[in-house]
C-alpha cells in the first residue's frame, strides 16, 4: 500500500504542475482517510486534481467534483481522470471514478464540458489496462476511447501499464480529428529497463 508525503505537492507545483490525476489503482491504499487526507492536502497547496473526491462530497453527490479546469495560454481545458481499478480494495463512499463501470457518467460529463462555450477542449486522463509491461493495446481500451471521442473529448492521456503504448488518430463520428495515447508511459521512475524509463512527455 502506497503513499506520499504531503511535501510533495509543493515540490509538483515548483516543477511547474498545474493538475494531477489522483484516480488509479492505489487510490484506496489508505482507505477512505488516505482519500480525504490526499485531496485535502492538494486544496490546500492549490493544485487542482481530478478522478477522485472526498467522502464528504460523495455523500452530497457532487458530480462537478469529477473534473477540473484549467486556463493555459488562452485556452480553457477540461480535465477527467478514471481508474480501471482499485486493486480489489473497497470504495465504500465512491470516492474513485472508474473508467469503465463509471462510463455512462463519463461520457455524460464529457458531453456536458463539450458544449461549454466556455470550454476550449475536454481531455480524458484514464488509468487503465489489465495487463502492465505491455506495449500492446487492449480491445477494451481502443472501444472505451472510441466512446469518450465520440462523446466529445479532444484527446486521451493514458498511464498504468509503465511503457509507453502506440497512440491512434481517430476521426469522430461528427468529423472531429482526435486522438489517443493508450500509455504515456512512466514520467519518473526507479524501475529498471530502458521501457520503464521512457515517457512519451
Amino acid at each position: 500500500t502506497f503513499n506520499y508525503h504531503p511535501s510533495l505537492d509543493s515540490a509538483l507545483l515548483e516543477a511547474g504542475f498545474q493538475i494531477v490525476s489522483t484516480s488509479n489503482n492505489h487510490a484506496m491504499d489508505r482507505g477512505v482517510i488516505g482519500t480525504d487526507k490526499t485531496i485535502a492536502s492538494l486544496k490546500r497547496a492549490g493544485l487542482q486534481f481530478i478522478g477522485t473526491r472526498s467522502s464528504a462530497e460523495s455523500e452530497q453527490g457532487r458530480a462537478s467534483t469529477w473534473h477540473a479546469i484549467i486556463d493555459k495560454n488562452g485556452f480553457r481545458l477540461a480535465w477527467i481522470g478514471c481508474s480501471f481499478s482499485t486493486n480489489g480494495l473497497p470504495d465504500p463512499k465512491h470516492q474513485v471514478l472508474m473508467c469503465f463501470s463509471d462510463a455512462d457518467l463519463i461520457e455524460q460529463a464529457i458531453r456536458s464540458l463539450s458544449q461549454d462555450p466556455t470550454v476550449d477542449a475536454v481531455i480524458v486522463a484514464p488509468h487503465w489496462g489489465e495487463q502492465e509491461y505491455t506495449h500492446a493495446i487492449e480491445p477494451s481500451q481502443a472501444r472505451l476511447a472510441r466512446r469518450f471521442l465520440n462523446a466529445g473529448a479532444l484527446a486521451i492521456f493514458g498511464n498504468h501499464p509503465h511503457v509507453t503504448k502506440p497512440w491512434e488518430r481517430i476521426v469522430t463520428n461528427d468529423g472531429r480529428e482526435t486522438f489517443v495515447v493508450y500509455s504515456i508511459g512512466n514520467f519518473v521512475s526507479a524501475q529498471s529497463g530502458v521501457d520503464k524509463q521512457t515517457s512519451a512527455v
